[in-house]
């Protein structure tokens, strides 16, 4: 089976992320099929306005996944802050009477994600992704540790 390559008018490519968002204090939001539907369409609706493709998107009771292609044009941070200031848009306007209970304060989702570059990406791909990204199987470094250690790589290299 071959791979689709998006082509644009100067670019020939692929372009995949994989996403997960949490609702705020790891609340279990998606229970709600209500709240589950309502961030499908503002998913799609989002996904469909800056030009992107979904491929998948799932759901567990305190997360989501999210599969985006085709998205050369927009950094990592500004699709998950439109994805889910969107989402978060409709769903306290429409569902938060049905949440607030679980929620102090306004904000629906943390305000952090989990982000990872996607190759080529079939069903087969975003099956083993969902299927090994619903528990913890990471190491983090902060940001400053990873620039650091990069650096020494870098410095070892170059002697």
């Amino acid at each position: 089976m071959g791979f689709e390559l998006v082509r644009g008018p100067h670019s020939v490519g692929e372009a995949n992320l994989h996403l997960q968002f949490t609702p705020k204090y790891r609340r279990e939001m998606f229970r709600v099929e209500r709240v589950k539907e309502a961030c499908m369409r503002s998913f799609r609706r989002t996904a469909e306005g800056v030009g992107v493709v979904l491929h998948a998107v799932e759901f567990g009771p305190e997360h989501r996944h999210l599969f985006v292609g085709a998205c050369k044009n927009h950094s990592v941070a500004q699709l998950a802050q439109r994805l889910k200031g969107a989402s978060s848009r409709k769903i306290r306007r429409e569902l938060w009477h049905a949440i607030e209970e679980k929620l102090w304060g306004k904000a629906f989702w943390s305000s952090g994600y989990f982000y990872r570059s996607v190759g080529s990406t079939t069903n087969e791909a975003i099956n083993w992704y969902i299927e090994h990204a619903q528990r913890k199987h990471w190491k983090a470094l902060d940001h400053k540790a990873y620039k650091e250690s990069k650096q020494k790589t870098l410095t070892h290299y170059m002697n």
